[in-house]
Formats: C-alpha cells, structure tokens, sequence
C-alpha cells in the first residue's frame, strides 16, 4: 500500500528539478508535489526510490511519515541470503527438478543447489521460506529432508554467553543488597551505594530503554521519568519502595504487553480473512490448508456461496461469480472450464474445482488484509489531539515534579524536604500515558471492527474524519432503479444531523422532497455542487468506481463501493465498501461515531484520575508505590474500554 515519503534538503533547484523527473518516470510513484527545497509523494515501493538516491550519487535520507513525524525509511522486511542442507538427496535429477520447482517463485531469488555438498542458497524475505520450501521438495521426493544449515559451535561457549552474565548480575545484586540492609539502622554513604547498586542491577531493563529513549531524542517517555523518580527515591531514602517501585513497573510492563497481546489478538481475529482452503487430495476428497500453505498448481475446491481464495483457472464446473469486491459491479459474471477466476469473487452457483495460478501473496484477500493492516494512525485528527493532549500533560506533570523534588526544598531543605516525595510521584505519573496508548489502540480496534463488517479503511484519517463532516454525498449506481433497501438507507442519513445529497444516475429520475436530489449530471457539474456544499464545511463522497475518481479526490473523505482490481480506486479511496449490502454504508458512521466516543472518554477519564492522585499527593497521603499501581490499572482498565469497540451491533 502507498505511503507518504519525503526527500528534503534539495538545496540546488537543477538537482530537485532532476529529481523530480526521476520520481515522475516511476510507476510506483504518485501524487508528487514539489516544495522549495524538497518533494513529497506516495509510493508503493520506497526500496526502488531509495535504491534511485544511491545510483544519483547524492547525499539525501529518504523519509516516511510514521505517527505525523518525519522518520528515515528503514525497509521493513529486508531480503537476506538463507542456506539450507539436505539429506538423502542421492540424485543430481532430483536436485536440478527441486532447484527449477523453486526457481518458478518470485519470491525466491538467486536460487542456487550445490548437489555435491547438499547445501541450497536462497534469498528471500519469506519468514517462513522453510515451511515452503519442506512442501516443494516433499512433491519431488517425500525421502528427501530440508533443515536450515547452522555454522558450528562449541557448547562451552554457549554455556559461557548465556548463564555467565547472569551470575554476575546475581552475585552484584546479592552483595549490594545485603550492603544495604546491614547499615541501614546507622545510614551513611555505603548505605545509599548498596541500595542504588541494587536498583541500577534490578533496572537493568528499564535503563537501557531510557538510553534508547534519549538517542532519539524521546526525553519525556515512560522509561526515563521512572528512573528519574528512582533516583529520587534514593535520594529522599525510600530504599525498600524504590527497588519495589523499580519491579513493580516492570511487571506492570510485562502485564500490558501481555494484555495488549491479547487485544492485538483479537484485532487479528476481526481482521484477518478466511485463511483455510479446500485442497484436492483426491477424487471428491480434500484437505483444510492455510492458504499460505497452497502452491501454484493445487487445486482448490469452492463451495457456492463462498469467496473464492486465490487466483486461477476453473478445472471444472460452471457457476455465477460476484465480482463486486474487485470491480463494483453489481452484475454477476457466468464462467466455465478454462476461465480465469480472480480471488475476492464470490460463488453464487454451483461448485467449482480452480486449479491456482497465483500464490495468498498476490492474492486479493492479502492486499485487502494489507490495507488494513496499514491504516496509519498517525494521519487521525483525533490521534493527533490525543497526541497534543499527552505531550502537554506529560510536560506539565514532569515541570511540577522537578519544582516539588528539586527547586522547593532547595529553598528550605529541613522543612520543604517533603515536598520530594510529592515530586517523585508526580514524575511517576507523568510518563504513565494510560489514555494515550488505549486511544492508539482505539484506532486499531475501529479499524478492525470496520474490516469485520466487509468496510476497508484505507487510511484511518477517512474513519476518523467522518466525524467532521458535515454533507454526506451519495452518489447511487449507474443504471440501476431505486430499491426500498437504498430508500431505507437515504433515510438513516438523513438522521445523522448532515446535510444529505444524492446524485442519480438511473434509467428513472429520482424525486423525493425529503432529500436534495439531482438527477443525470455530469461530472464537472457534480464537481461544482461539492464545492458549493464545501462552504457549510467537509464533504464525504460515496461512489462505485473509476468514473468517481475526480469526486473521490476532491472530498474531504472518499468512499469507494468495490473496486479493488482498480488502482487508481484504491489510491484515492480512504474507505473501500466491499460488498453490495447497503448496510455497510451507515455501518461505517457508526463505527466511527463510537471510535470517537470512546477516545474521549478514554481521555477524560485518564486525566481525571491523574488530577485524583496529584491532589492526594500534594497532601502527603498517597504511597508512592500504590501511585504505580493505581495507573497500571487504569492503563489496563482504559485497554480493555476499547473493546467496546468490538462489540457494538
């Protein structure tokens, strides 16, 4: 799926005119626009673009947008070189017909099979490149075993790598504390180097994420405000609930890793599609397979009524396919023996036995599944709100600790020393952003529960933004009568308190006086009509296919009705509706509408309790530790709000 990329620092205008140029001759490349001193574009594959900056010779960093900031592209799935042995592979035959097996995937390059020392060289990004390459070779002889090639080791350098750290990390943690505990009746200097000895061993952990924080310039992240407070700790002599503090935070963090990877899962479930497939076995036999498991050549069997998986050629049966989700065609296409089939269509008739073309990689199942899975959440208004609300609140809470632990009892140390206990929590507050990270994983969850209900957020600024729009322009299909189904939904619009227009372009003129109707326009003339509905504020536009493209770009939000085998509807979509169910148009809004609803309760509620627990601390009554604890529960209680999200009907 298209990003958005920057090339900044062209200080010479022949050279960002040169540029330029290069960028306009790459298909992968689109909707460019030139600055003074930079350029910036979507494109597909950022390897290609970064690979053009080496071959120009130029020192430029090519960059991508991840959460509204700029950040240098670091390509996420680098293809590297695998080796891989065989045993009982006796013959040369053999090795040459598993080396051309391989050679056929475009996904595996420089394939290269060393019969005499049975050693295979493949490079891919394919993690699971052993799964595959285990079932090809299975094909052409189940006697033959593929496993990774591993470089020898001796076992005592092992044993040395892995346990010899770690009893050191013992032996310092043992005498440091016990250091501590000793002289603890009679405190002096060894006292406090026992205990924070103790503490930098127990926060080992958390203080090399603080490093990593700092390198990149995060200095207020929950990490460095906690060690922050810990030295603190150290400093006012709460040595016990320091070094429970420092564990208890990082319990807590294992707790919300481990709960978000719960969430995350059902995130998975909403969104992933059906990843099995029936392959032929046999004669009126199969087999369920994940379809990441199916090679090109097996024949999948589909069942009416299902979506067909992967692309191919029909071996057998004649049936009625919707294509709705690929083309928006409402019109169902007949097929027969010897005809391609695409994946993403629908059997409507009778069953059909398709023999696979295409691997789940370029299916259409797997490009729909990557749109959503790459809805970035940073390009939300209400990300960005929540954003702006976290930093000020963090900065605010971290400037009230620093006066309270530092700077007030610097004025009257005997009397204001108190007042650092105070500071200690409030910089323990500060970096606990509960409502931030439930917020994020709100927008994750809406776009989650959207592909559940067959409703394709493209980028999350089109869920979101439905929201502020304020005329809902729906666009109804060529050539096609009205139904009570499309009268049913004009009226559940006309309900959200936006203004309503409807274009028709039907056979009939379409008149009613409750909505604002034009019938038979042209495209510039729909074009004027929403710049004139533009005025009163945003626009969202809901139309079906490439004839739309000039209404998709110039609505504030662009919903697309199928349209999937269309690129040129999928870059200037923000939402893809992928089937004909009209339901799935109001759906959309109110999975919006409730998004938005629990983002802002998540953020009142968070600021509330941290409002409770800085009044509690300012009057000396609240433990510090119970501070922690207080936040890991809203945190979690806040995460698990989100679920809401999941279950509203």
């Amino acid at each position: 799926m298209a990003s958005n990329f920057y090339i900044d620092n062209i200080n010479d205008s022949d050279k960002l005119n040169e540029i330029t140029l290069l960028l306009n001759g790459m298909e992968e490349v689109s909707r460019i626009k030139v600055g003074k001193t930079g350029i910036s574009f979507y494109c597909e594959e950022p390897e290609n673009v970064q690979q053009l900056l080496k071959n120009a010779g130029e020192d430029l960093v090519l960059k991508e947008e991840v959460n509204s900031r700029k950040r240098e592209f670091v390509p996420t799935e680098k293809k590297v070189e695998h080796i891989f042995m065989f045993t009982n592979l006796e013959s040369e035959e053999d090795a040459k017909q598993i080396k051309e097996v391989i050679s056929r995937y475009s996904a595996y390059e420089n394939v290269s099979l060393d019969f005499a020392n049975k050693l295979l060289k493949v490079t891919t990004s394919d993690k699971k490149v052993l799964v595959r390459l285990n079932r090809l070779v299975d094909k052409v002889n189940p006697a033959i075993d593929v496993e990774l090639w591993k470089k020898p080791f001796r076992s005592q350098d092992l044993f040395q790598e892995k346990y010899l750290k770690a009893m050191i990390r013992i032996a310092i943690l043992v005498v440091a504390l016990s250091l501590g505990i000793v002289t603890r009746e009679d405190p002096n200097i060894i006292t406090r180097l026992g205990w924070l000895v103790t503490w930098l061993v127990v926060s080992e952990k958390t203080l090399i994420q603080a490093y990593k924080d700092i390198k990149v310039k995060q200095f207020i992240s929950e990490n460095i405000t906690i060690t922050v407070a810990c030295l603190f700790g150290i400093i006012y002599g709460a040595y016990v609930e320091t070094i429970f503090v420092a564990i208890v935070y990082q319990l807590g963090e294992r707790l919300l890793l481990k709960l978000l990877g719960y969430s995350i899962d059902k995130v998975d479930d909403a969104i992933n599609p059906v990843t099995l497939g029936r392959r032929e076995i046999g004669e009126n036999d199969y087999e369920m397979v994940s379809l990441e498991d199916v090679d090109i050549g097996d024949i999948l069997v589909v069942l009416p009524g299902e979506t067909i998986p992967l692309g191919g050629v029909i071996e057998s049966g004649t049936s009625e396919l919707d294509v709705f989700a690929i083309n928006g065609s409402e019109v169902l296409e007949e097929v027969k023996p010897g005809v391609e089939v695409q994946s993403g269509s629908v059997n409507v008739k009778d069953t059909l036995r398709i023999k696979i073309l295409y691997t789940y990689e370029r299916s259409a199942m797997n490009k729909i599944l990557e749109i959503a899975m790459m809805a970035p959440a940073g390009t939300s208004k209400t990300h960005r709100i929540v954003e702006l609300v976290s930093k000020v609140d963090s900065i605010l809470f971290v400037v009230i600790g620093i006066l309270c632990a530092v700077f007030i009892p610097l004025l009257d140390w005997e009397n204001n020393f108190r007042f650092m206990y105070a500071g200690i929590i409030f910089l323990t507050i500060s970096g606990t952003f509960a409502y931030k990270q439930a917020s994020s994983f709100a927008v994750l969850t809406g776009v989650a529960k959207a592909f559940s209900e067959n409703i394709i957020i493209k980028e999350n600024s089109g869920l979101d933004a439905l929201n502020s729009c304020r005329t809902i322009i729906y666009d109804r299909f060529d050539g096609v009568e009205v139904s009570e189904e499309e009268m049913d939904l004009f009226a559940k619009l006309s309900k959200l308190n936006r203004d309503l227009i409807i274009f028709n372009d039907g056979p009939v003129d379409l008149e009613d006086d409750q909505y604002r109707i034009y019938n038979n326009l042209s495209v510039e003339e729909k074009l004027e009509i929403m710049d004139k509905a533009s005025i009163a504020g945003p626009v969202a536009y809901i139309g079906d296919n490439s004839k739309d493209i000039a209404l998709l770009q110039k609505s504030y939000v662009g919903i697309s009705r199928g349209g999937i085998k269309d690129k040129k509807v999928i870059d200037n979509s923000d939402i893809m509706l992928m089937n004909s169910d009209l339901n799935t148009v109001i759906e959309t809004f109110m999975i919006s509408r409730k998004q938005k609803a629990i983002t802002l309760e998540n953020i009142f509620f968070g600021l509330f309790v941290e409002l409770v627990l800085m009044v509690v601390a300012m009057v000396n009554v609240l433990p510090w530790w119970l501070a922690l604890v207080v936040n890991l529960l809203i945190s979690v209680l806040l995460l698990f709000n989100t679920h809401r999200i999941f279950n509203m009907k």
